[in-house]
């Protein structure tokens, strides 16, 4: 009679297993992955990984929320809600370039795939609200403070996917360098921020302004 695992050890197996699985899809693509290499990467029969989930499909989704939450943690870690909201901001921002830059595969995994939140929204609606939080707590802040005026989800949706943009650009090596995107990033975000009402956001990351170059790369001005 096989000995019945505890909750935590059914955690731990899945999380190990998820782990295996998101190297593999890294190295392999998804279609290059069946379920018996999944499984052969822990030392275990197919049998065992089909014990904690039905198939490859669960398991990538399982893995995008699971990825999606460290996302959140790296990003949640730097934010302190008794610090100036201009600089929480900048914080969050340059978190979420270094997720992408330290986890490129990771970054993949949550954003290049299928629709983020009608894949993982059913199932894992905690990670999703979590995930809607993190984009728009130090945007409400902005907002607390008067800096910046607006719809926080609209203003959100706006920081992301300037962000977001960049990260693909930088990935895609259409931005060569860290410099250049990091440069970008935050000639975006102050063209936003002014957009919204600020006349002097984020001016402290640097103390010359930022033109952006015909070239497409970030030049501080002489």
């Amino acid at each position: 009679m096989r000995k019945q695992l505890t909750d935590q050890q059914v955690e731990v197996f899945r999380e190990r297993l998820l782990r295996a699985a998101e190297k593999l899809f890294a190295k392999h693509g998804v279609a290059g992955v069946s379920m018996r290499q999944i499984a052969q990467a822990l030392g275990y029969s197919q049998t065992a990984a089909y014990r904690y989930f039905a198939n490859k499909d669960e398991i990538l989704l399982a893995m995008r929320a699971s990825a999606l939450d460290r996302f959140c943690g790296h990003l949640e870690a730097v934010f302190d809600p008794a610090r100036d909201a201009r600089k929480n901001a900048r914080a969050v921002g340059q978190a979420f370039l270094d997720f992408a830059l330290k986890h490129p595969d990771t970054y993949r995994l949550i954003f290049f795939t299928e629709n983020l939140e009608q894949a993982i929204a059913p199932q894992y609606s905690a990670t999703m609200k979590r995930f809607r939080a993190t984009m728009t707590t130090y945007v409400q802040a902005l907002l607390d403070a008067g800096y910046i005026e607006g719809d926080v989800e609209t203003l959100a949706e706006a920081f992301f996917s300037a962000a977001h943009g960049i990260i693909m650009m930088h990935m895609s090596g259409l931005l060569k360098t860290v410099r250049a995107r990091d440069d970008l990033h935050r000639a975006s975000m102050r063209l936003i921020a002014r957009g919204a009402g600020m006349s002097d956001v984020l001016q402290a990351a640097a103390k010359k302004p930022i033109r952006i170059a015909a070239t497409g790369r970030a030049a501080r001005k002489t």
